[in-house]
């Protein structure tokens, strides 16, 4: 079997034509293969591949290791599941050599054998067929053949005997292995590739955007449903699939969503423009992972699409699908979006083999990564506006259309790149002098020059013809920029990509930071018809009853005088039209004074017009019928229709264009076809052929039909069934399920052959239907040449049924160009008779209303079959489901509703605990539960009832004709089909116009019983102008008596409100009128017939008020008479108008009402107990209590007297039953509510009581509305945020920054600070008082008023003081200010703060009032606000041994926490200290941690691994690392160390301490010596240090930048004092590897060095001291060096005589001047310690160089001091010069017992003769020079020989003086 590899599973080539595709093969040998050892063709398998591959295979196809089959490990063993078996190890193996066309063979070489159960792996690189192959097409399979000679030598044949072919495992027979179908195939896919399939991101302002981070950085989370469309090359079938691949990191989800584009794209636009196709419901999508093993998401969303997806010329398919973006971005992701089609196995059948484009006018040559697939960006960006002037096509205006874009800001300054990509179809105009470069921002504002100052020309990218580019624009921030140029508008708004305009700040960017913004912007839709359709019921010739259907989209507004206009072209003559047209099922309203006209032209062409009188026709879809009769003679070729929208349609054919024509075909006109009809079936034909009539089902209906001819070609047989009826896309089915049957032996049911009616013609299979298309209610059926004339044939074909019967319930039947009769439909079936529906209100309701009129529809139904009660095992019985037509939706709370079920005329209802009431989520339907004993009874039980249901809905928002309601009943709550009972259609009401505004007010509110109202107000204005003749009607609701005369019919006191005389003067005042019936009279008002003798008579939208007066009803009429309804109808009675308002409630009172706190004064939102004290009117059971005001009173909680009962606790409503004797009359009683949670906000407050005659509750009683003579609630101090303790410390941060961090501490003062709000206002001179009590025998804080302020937008001005007795501060607020001026406004934030100082950290909490004149608190926060957890001082010592630079030590600490417990101890370091992060941590239980914020001090944790708390915290060792230095620190603290005890974790802090800390000690006698001479060269430079440790093996020398230290070169490394002989060494940088380690003591070095040319920067020089594990013994760090001067002084000598211990010497020191200098006045020897000079009188020291200016006599050399030696310049000039030479002066000195460690002689140029040691400030520059040890014999070039002779000095007289000279001093030495 074959591997699946690639996206197809078909390898990484799958296309039609590709060459190098990798297929892998999985063998498993079922014989063993064995070459016994002959040279050729003696064993060998061939792989014999589809027609039209090509073999090969690459060395011995070892396939890659990387392939996901070698790695899966379903069984989690650890081990593959598949083994990478190889087929050859060696090349000595065998070859494929002899593979040739779709052959590839395998020829073992000798002694080489595959053994019998062997698998192994092949990776075959192929040719693929150069067309697609399906990959379960017949001739797709691949095979193998063994043949082998095996050990036979007598078998000659070659290849020796060969075993048949074997075919691979068949991709059926793989679905049974495990895992099989996850990994391995039969056979691969060749597929084809998508012709231009496009991915572009959807409508959502992020669409662009990446997750993660916006603006601000927060967190987001960004979707969007990203636009796919294609069209398909292949036709995929039912159930196929549709894959979509996304870059991995974005997310579809493990359960995708995938939608339908806006209706907009699907529309139709003609036969020759492109189509856009929804997939097919329904659609199952599942995320995921792609490549399976490595992705880290569901980047691959597998849509099965339940319709058909079909290859049709023009035809596109598009969706949305919802994903999710990463938060990173990487520019390979726009090469990464693919696109695959699937069959219903899921077998690949089509792909796009390059990434999907994001503009399909993206070039092919335009190969960078923003010229492919779109990409993410940072950010969105919000408020551009594109406008175009004007939508109608280039075609109307052969023009370009202006557009300006605007609006364009950015937050900050940003320079960038943009792409703008408009909508496919859209041209942007090249001519740049249209180009400009600002536009109008709106309010006439200009924008600012778009892309920077005069404005930046874009440019077409390329030939993308609609895309504008701008290599870099500028935006200064928070700048309004814009533009104007001119764009081509297509014919029509595009389909098959986005109507949208993409911007791309930053598009050609890689990085996601510099991609700054984009976003798409929906475009407006083109000004062009759309969707214009031309359908029919029949098209047989002079048929005088047909309907046809118009259904067109307009897209601008059609107004007065203008409209629509359908004209058909010649060979649509002959159609007779009725002037009058329904609206369709679908249809958006046309307005209803539309008029509408047909005829024909001159050339007798038909012509409709729709012209509108008044009210426009919006935008929208239309679908409309007339009828009409069809012309007399056949029409061959179907006519051509064009809709068109004009201006002035009085002036067509002139045309002023609203929207661009469209035109589509008609239909022609056919002979009569002999016969077609339903064929009669009994009722065994029924259930065989599950015939099924009820509404909405899936039906199987079979058709008889006989031809007058016989059919010469294959046709189509259309069956066009009347409106309703919906056949499925495929009605063929496949050979298995076939939804067409024409085969006698099922036609009539399965296997029904033996009964074939004898009437009948039997199908013959030769010409059965080869395909059958279902549109709607047409269904295409497409038959070969076969049927005959005259015999009758039938079929079976299944269809669903319309949810009621058509109106024209007619079906006809078209094939062969002969059309039936329009033969009878059957009637849905309905066991529910003549049912109505009434409502109380005709009205619509305005769409976007926040407030909805709700109106009651009376259904008035008689059931045939019982509803059941409610059976005993069951919770419901049956139900009652009531459906609303469309646009009306059901009013319900939480999907809970109300109804009134009652038998019709009874008084009562059915009691609501009888019934449940539920209403979808659609706000559609209704099921009415069965709940309780009570059944509904039907016609069957022959005691059957009429019932009356009342329903409350919401009409439609805008008016619409009548559609039917359904009622369906059924046995079981459950609702399956199988316990349907009744279902029923009940005709519907139309909805009207409602007026412009009605209302009706009980200005007084007078709503007791039989209480005279004496003002209602009625305002009252209308949508359409009143004309004379019109009729304005007001009805009252049922028993309000509106009459005042009935013999005059004048109204109770009648007055209208802003006219005088009336509003109609001239008709006069209205009439009123009343009509007694049984539940009381019914009265209306009425204008009969207004006559004002203008027009209008009343200008429309211009309210009419006026007063009248009524009497209260004794109780509110029933639901559907109490309200006020107001008509206007025209002369004509037709009813133009109505609305209607609910009338009030009427209620007895009750008396003597309190509502008092039973246990005192509690706030806002807390609990309390409450009495509710009153006297009732009536006798009672039950009492309402319901708090109105302040809101969210809330009694879930509460309880009462024992012998009460709550029925009810729900929120701020209670219900409670008094049991008897329950509440009676005139007896006052006193009810006590415990725990009520008390309303938001505080205030006086107001109740509503109510009582009730029984527990059913149904029944109100008496009343208390609104009553406000209770107790006032104090409102809510509410705190905004967690209370601050702020320490000292923190207001001192610059000079504690560490200490600020950390929590205040029990015993300082702190400030804290509360953020409150107040729900009441707090008035000027009230007092806000504030305490603080402590838990238990604790003390509270302790107060201060020095600091105390409040804070809102300002500061509030407030007199503080402290009450002595209670500690309480008492803050009298704008004590100067009027009482009624308000001081804290409700429910707004201020900032309370002042001192406190804790006394411990117990529990402490804190009382907030606030008060006025009036008893009691106007704010309280109950004292329930908790306070703060100051923390314990922890005291903290900290000692260290040592403390080297730049070392690991040990540090020593001391805590003590008190009486804290803690299990984290965060220890914080001084600045630049490091924590050792070595393999074991810091320290015991010591970890490092992060830096301390912006300290930059790190941080280190100390916590027990098992969690348990810190016990011992004495004698805590911990490691770091010091820095180079002692930190200086920050503020005040120094070198201070912190710790910070915790419970777990950050913020848990249970207290805190400092300790001093201790400096980091420079190594001690730590120095570097060397003269500063400016580009001095392999001088000797000196350095010294004294360790205190036994330790250290290498030395590291940091010199400051440009200094070249040299240790390797001869003599270049002077020891001195180092131990071990001469040390290995690195020059640069410069270290020595010492070969014995140092041990305590003073060390000096020398190596040689070059000098820069000027002093560096950072002139400082590092010594390091490490161990032979490179830990830092000691350091010294920062060492200073010398300044670089530039002085013309060089080579330093040092020679003596001899070096004997105790003994005299002759030392000789020499300096080279390299030119002459005039800047010295001495110069100063100074000897090594120990070392002394031995002159006795001045001649002991020798000048030997007489050229050397010395000063005059013999007092040249000062050698007072005896460690040191001055020499003398001339100073008798001002200016003295040394000239270049080479100077050496010679002195006796006395060698010590030992030399010195730091044994180092220096030779100094002093400007001044007071210099005494190398470094005063008089020394210019001093040359160090290692001194030599005991017995060293000096340098040869001046060495002084045994006999006193110096050797090598130079010739002449004058070096011969000082030899003698020299070698006298030596002698008197000796002596």
């Amino acid at each position: 079997r074959l591997v699946l590899t690639g996206a197809t599973g078909s390898g990484p080539k799958p296309f039609a034509g590709d060459a190098n595709n990798k297929l892998v093969v999985r063998l498993k040998f079922g014989a063993t293969l064995w070459n016994w050892g002959e040279t050729s063709l003696a064993s060998l398998f061939e792989v014999q591949l589809p027609p039209g591959y090509t073999c090969n295979v690459l060395g011995s196809g070892d396939p890659s290791a990387d392939l996901d089959v070698f790695k899966v490990d379903s069984d989690n063993d650890d081990y593959p599941d598949n083994r990478r078996g190889l087929l050859a190890v060696s090349q000595l193996d065998g070859d494929w050599a002899r593979s040739m066309g779709q052959s590839c063979q395998y020829e073992l070489y000798p002694y080489n054998r595959i053994y019998a159960g062997q698998v192994v792996y092949i990776e075959f690189d192929v040719i693929n067929p150069t067309s697609p192959m399906r990959k379960d097409f017949i001739d797709n399979v691949w095979s193998i053949q063994l043949s082998s000679k095996g050990a036979d030598a007598n078998n000659i044949r070659p290849g020796g005997p060969s075993m048949p072919y074997v075919d691979f495992t068949s991709n059926s027979a793989i679905q049974s292995i495990e895992n099989g179908p996850t990994y391995f195939q039969g056979s691969a896919a060749v597929i084809n590739e998508l012709v231009d399939p496009l991915f572009q991101p959807g409508e959502s302002l992020k669409s662009f955007t990446r997750s993660c981070c916006g603006t601000s950085f927060s967190q987001r989370r960004t979707q969007q449903y990203m636009r796919v469309f294609f069209r398909p090359g292949v036709t995929v079938g039912q159930r196929g699939y549709v894959v979509v691949d996304a870059p991995d990191m974005f997310d579809f989800g493990e359960t995708c969503v995938v939608k339908d584009l806006p209706d907009a794209y699907y529309a139709y636009a003609g036969d020759l423009e492109y189509e856009l196709r929804i997939l097919k419901p329904p659609i199952v999508c599942e995320g995921e992972r792609y490549p399976p093993l490595t992705a880290q998401t569901y980047n691959r969303a597998s849509i099965r699409v339940s319709g058909l997806i079909d290859t049709i010329d023009l035809v596109y398919y598009g969706f949305t699908v919802l994903v999710t973006h990463p938060t990173s971005y990487d520019p390979l992701m726009n090469e990464q979006w693919k696109l695959w089609l699937e069959d219903s196995m899921g077998y690949s059948l089509e792909g796009s083999k390059d990434t999907v484009k994001f503009n399909p006018k993206q070039a092919a040559t335009q190969t960078l990564f923003y010229h492919k697939s779109w990409g993410l960006y940072n950010d969105y960006i919000d408020g551009i506006v594109v406008n175009i002037a004007d939508l109608r096509p280039y075609d109307i205006n052969l023009e370009d259309s202006l557009i300006t874009i605007h609006s364009i800001t950015f937050p900050e300054a940003t320079q960038t790149s943009l792409r703008i990509t408009a909508p496919l179809g859209y041209i942007w105009n090249t001519n740049w002098n249209n180009f400009v470069a600002t536009a109008n921002c709106g309010e006439g504002v200009p924008c600012e020059d778009f892309g920077g100052a005069g404005g930046v020309l874009p440019q077409v990218e390329g030939t993308v013809e609609n895309a504008l580019v701008w290599g870099q624009v500028v935006f200064e921030p928070d700048i309004k920029y814009g533009f104007q140029h001119k764009i081509r508008v297509p014919l029509f708004s595009p389909r098959i990509s986005a109507n949208a305009f993409f911007f791309e700040f930053g598009y050609e960017k890689a990085e996601i930071t510099e991609r700054i913004r984009a976003v798409a912007l929906e475009a407006a839709p083109v000004a062009a018809m759309i969707n214009c359709k031309v359908g029919y019921n029949t098209n047989q010739v002079g048929i005088t009853d047909n309907r046809m259907q118009f259904e067109f989209q307009t897209q601008t507004e059609v107004s007065y005088s203008a409209g629509i206009i359908i004209v058909g072209d010649m060979n649509c003559r002959g159609f007779t039209f009725t002037p009058e047209y329904v609206l369709l099922e679908g249809s958006d309203p046309l307005p209803g004074d539309l008029t509408l006209s047909a005829g024909t032209e001159a050339d007798m062409t038909p012509i409709i017009q729709l012209k509108v009188q008044g009210t426009p026709i919006s935008p929208g879809h239309y679908k409309i019928e007339l009828k009409v009769a069809n012309p007399g003679g056949r029409i061959l070729t179907p006519g051509i229709w064009t809709f068109g929208s004009y201006n002035d349609v009085s002036m067509y054919p002139t045309k002023y264009y609203l929207d661009n024509e469209m035109q589509t075909p008609g239909f022609v006109i056919n002979n009569r076809m002999s016969y077609a009809g339903f064929y009669a079936l009994n009722d065994r034909q029924k259930t065989d052929t599950d015939r099924e009539d009820r509404p909405g089902y899936m039906n199987n209906l079979i058709f008889e039909f006989m031809l007058r001819t016989r059919p010469e070609e294959v046709q189509d047989m259309l069956l066009k069934a009347p409106h309703g009826f919906i056949f499925e896309d495929d009605c063929l089915g496949s050979m298995t399920s076939p939804k067409l049957k024409t085969d006698f032996n099922t036609v009539f049911g399965e296997n029904t052959g033996g009964i074939w009616p004898g009437d009948l013609e039997v199908w013959q299979s030769t010409f059965a239907p080869v395909a059958c298309v279902g549109d709607g209610r047409d269904a295409r059926i497409t038959i070969p040449i076969g049927l005959e004339l005259a015999v009758r044939y039938a079929f079976r074909i299944r269809v669903q049924n319309p949810l009621n019967s058509p109106e024209w319930n007619k079906w006809t039947l078209n094939y062969n160009k002969e059309s039936s009769d329009p033969f009878p439909g059957f009637n849905i079936w309905t066991s529910v008779g003549n049912p109505t529906a009434v409502p109380v209100s005709y009205a619509r309701n305005q769409g976007g209303s926040t407030d909805p009129i709700v109106n009651p529809v009376t259904l008035t139904f008689k059931p045939y079959k019982n509803v059941p009660a409610k059976p005993a095992e069951e919770d419901k019985g049956g139900v009652v489901r009531v459906e609303v037509p469309s646009n009306f939706r059901f009013v319900h709370d939480n999907n809970m509703c109300e109804v009134d079920l009652r038998v019709t005329g009874a008084s009562t209802p059915i009691l609501p605990n009888q019934l449940e009431c539920e209403v979808d989520n659609s706000e559609t339907k209704l099921n009415l539960y069965m709940i309780g004993n009570v059944a509904i009874s039907g016609e069957e039980s022959g005691n059957g009832q009429e019932y009356q249901l009342i329903v409350y809905v919401f009409n439609p928002n805008a008016p619409q004709e009548a559609a039917d309601w359904h009622l369906n009943t059924y046995s079981k709550y459950t609702r399956e089909p199988e316990f349907s009972l009744d279902e029923s259609q009940i005709p519907g009401f139309p909805i009207h116009n409602d007026l412009w505004r009605y209302s009706v007010s009980n200005v007084l509110g007078e709503y007791n019983g039989n209480k005279r109202v004496s003002e209602v107000e009625i305002v009252l204005s209308f949508r359409d102008h009143v004309k004379d003749g019109d009729k304005i009607t007001v009805y009252s609701p049922r028993g309000f008596n509106i009459v005042s005369n009935p013999e005059m019919d004048t109204c109770d006191n009648y007055r209208p409100v802003g006219a005088s005389p009336d509003w109609f003067p001239f008709t006069g005042a209205p009439e009123c009128v009343c009509e007694e019936i049984v539940n009381g009279p019914a009265c209306h008002l009425q204008w009969k017939k207004i006559k004002e003798g203008k027009d209008p008579a009343f200008a429309q939208k211009q309210d009419i008020r006026f007063k009248i007066a009524t009497t209260n009803p004794p109780k509110t009429p029933f639901i559907a008479f109490n309200f006020w309804r107001a008509e206007h109808h025209s002369s004509t009675e037709a009813l133009l108008a109505s609305q209607i308002s609910k009338s009030w409630e009427i209620n007895p009172q009750l008396a003597n009402v309190d509502v008092a706190f039973a246990n005192g004064y509690r706030s806002a939102g807390s609990q309390a107990n409450l009495d509710f004290i009153f006297t009732p009117v009536n006798d009672a059971c039950c009492l309402e209590i319901q708090a109105e005001y302040p809101t969210e009173f809330d009694f879930t909680q509460s309880t009462v007297f024992s012998n009460y009962d709550i029925l009810l606790q729900e929120g701020s409503r209670m219900l409670i039953n008094l049991r008897s004797p329950g509440l009676i009359a005139d007896q006052e009683i006193s009810i006590r509510v415990y725990n009520v949670r008390l309303g938001r906000g505080g205030g006086q407050t107001r109740w509503n009581l109510i009582t009730y005659l029984d527990d059913l509750m149904t029944i109100p009683m008496d009343e208390a509305l609104q009553f406000e003579g209770g107790f006032r609630l104090p409102g809510k101090i509410v705190l905004q945020d967690e209370p601050i303790l702020t320490s000292a410390w923190k207001e001192s941060a610059l000079m504690y920054p560490v200490k600020s961090l950390f929590q205040p501490r029990v015993g300082e003062w702190a400030s804290a600070e509360f953020r409150l709000s107040f729900s009441q206002a707090v008035m000027a001179q009230g007092k806000l008082i504030i305490s603080c009590q402590g838990a238990g025998d604790q003390q509270g804080y302790s107060l201060r008023t020095d600091s105390f302020v409040v804070i809102g937008t300002g500061q509030i001005d407030a007199i503080p003081v402290l009450d002595e007795s209670s500690g309480a501060i008492q803050a009298t607020l704008k004590a100067n200010r009027p009482a009624t001026e308000t001081a804290l406004l409700p429910d707004t934030p201020y900032t309370v703060s002042f001192r406190v100082y804790p006394h411990n950290d117990g529990t402490n909490t804190w009382r907030f009032d606030t008060t006025d004149s009036a008893e009691g608190f106007t704010n309280t926060n109950d004292g329930e606000t908790q306070g703060f957890a100051p923390v314990q001082n922890f005291l903290l010592t900290v000692t260290v041994v040592r403390s080297p630079p730049k070392a690991i030590i040990e540090v020593k600490l001391d805590v003590d926490q008190g009486t804290a417990v803690i299990r984290e101890l965060l220890i914080i370091a001084p600045p630049g200290f490091q924590f050792d992060e070595g393999p074991d941590g810091c320290g015991d239980m010591c970890m490092p941690g992060q830096a301390l914020g912006s300290t930059g001090r790190r941080t280190a944790t100390l916590a027990s691994p098992t969690g348990q708390p810190l016990t011992v915290l004495t004698g805590l060792r911990i490691r770091v690392q010091t820095p180079e230095q002692t930190p200086i620190g920050t503020g005040s603290e120094g070198i201070m160390w912190f710790v910070e005890g915790r419970s777990q974790g950050a913020g848990t802090t249970k207290g805190w301490g400092q300790g001093s800390g201790f400096a980091v000690t420079q190594m001690s006698g730590s120095a570097v010596y060397y003269a500063g001479v400016a580009n001095l060269r392999a001088t000797e430079i000196a350095f010294t240090f004294t360790l205190d440790v036994d330790a250290g093996s290498s030395i590291s020398i940091v010199p400051p930048a440009g200094f070249l230290l040299t240790c390797s070169m001869e003599g270049s490394l002077k020891t001195i004092s180092l131990p071990g002989g001469r040390p290995n060494c690195i020059d640069d940088p410069l270290q020595l590897q010492l070969l014995e380690s140092l041990t305590r003591g003073t060390y000096a070095f020398g190596v040689t060095v070059d000098l820069p040319p000027q002093t560096p920067e950072v002139n400082t020089f590092n010594i390091i001291i490490q161990d032979q594990y490179n830990n830092v013994v000691d350091a010294a760090y920062a060492i200073q060096g010398e300044e670089v001067v530039d002085l013309g002084a060089e080579a330093p000598s040092l020679a003596w005589s001899r070096a004997d211990p105790g003994q005299p010497s002759v030392i000789t020191i020499g300096i080279t001047f390299t030119r002459d200098t005039s800047n010295l006045k001495a110069l100063l020897v100074t000897l090594p310690e120990l070392f002394q000079h031995d002159v006795q009188i001045p001649i002991d020291v020798q000048n030997l160089n007489p050229r050397f200016p010395l000063a005059p006599g013999l007092d040249w050399a000062d050698t007072e001091e005896p460690d040191r030696i001055r020499i003398f310049l001339d100073d008798s000039e001002d200016v003295t010069t040394i000239p270049a030479d080479t100077y050496r002066f010679s002195f006796p000195v006395l060698m010590p017992p030992d030399v010195p460690r730091k044994n180092i002689w220096f030779i100094s140029l002093c400007d001044d003769r007071t210099c005494k040691q190398p470094s005063d400030a008089q020394v210019l520059v001093s040359f160090p020079m290692a001194g030599f040890n005991l017995y060293d014999v000096a340098p040869e070039a001046l060495r002084v020989s045994a006999s006193g002779a110096v050797l090598g000095a130079r010739g002449g007289g004058f070096d011969l003086v000082c030899t003698l000279l020299a070698l006298l001093t030596l002698l008197k030495l000796s002596f």
